[in-house]
């Protein structure tokens, strides 16, 4: 059975279903961040297994022989010795890696030959150009990682919260430069509801469409037949 059909997702007119929406765009990108999930978790198994494991266990040994404790505690010693410890630029390298595997994911396969990740490939999504012409890999990888930026403001605001013990709602309305990111935030997911192209805030600034259109290639790196949904 076509995913596409069984979940309802087909274009039925083509002048109305020319470009995605942002039903079909979430679905989408439902399958790939489960991907993608899957991916970072096994690297970040193998990259335990090869480095993270013995570097944790020289820091405990370290930390216990200058502190006389295992645990880390909230004090300037403690802190400036993490900061200090070879662990600290480990661990930093290794969530590096990790979250760099969702970019390289998307930009790589975004600029191949399918002009889509799997998911978008699934569903028959393809990314190009205003023009028509396919993204190259540095436009696909400044599309994605514009694309996640409202995830660091989620971050700031729960940050926020902790530090400050306050409600949501306090963190976004509490100074000026909250309420103005939140209304960047809120523009930023939403403005494709009013773009004639159903295009996002990273979409403009890349000058990329997302469309109902499929590339008949195997492989990412076959040579592709487009055939139009109609």
């Amino acid at each position: 059975m076509n995913i596409e059909k069984f979940f309802g997702l087909k274009s039925q007119n083509p002048e109305k279903g020319y470009y995605v929406g942002s039903f079909k765009r979430s679905f989408a990108a439902m399958i790939d961040a489960t991907i993608v999930l899957f991916l970072r978790v096994l690297v970040a198994q193998i990259l335990g297994m090869f480095f993270i494991t013995s570097a944790l266990q020289k820091f405990l040994m370290d930390f216990k022989d200058k502190f006389g404790t295992d645990f880390v505690k909230n004090n300037p010693d403690h802190i400036d010795f993490v900061i200090h410890h070879s662990i600290f630029i480990i661990v930093l390298v290794f969530y590096a890696v990790v979250i760099f595997v969702g970019a390289l994911y998307h930009a790589l396969l975004n600029s191949s030959k399918w002009q889509a990740t799997i998911g978008k490939h699934l569903l028959g999504i393809v990314i190009e150009k205003e023009d028509g012409s396919p993204i190259s890999f540095n436009i696909a990888i400044t599309h994605y990682f514009l694309s996640i930026l409202p995830f660091a403001f989620i971050t700031y605001l729960i940050a926020y919260r902790v530090n400050y013990g306050v409600t949501f709602f306090q963190s976004v309305t509490s100074s000026n430069l909250n309420i103005f990111l939140g209304i960047l935030f809120l523009l930023w997911t939403h403005i494709h509801i009013i773009t004639k192209r159903k295009t996002t805030a990273y979409d403009l600034i890349c000058r990329t469409v997302f469309l109902n259109k499929k590339i008949n290639a195997k492989f990412p790196w076959s040579e592709p037949k487009i055939s139009n949904f109609l």
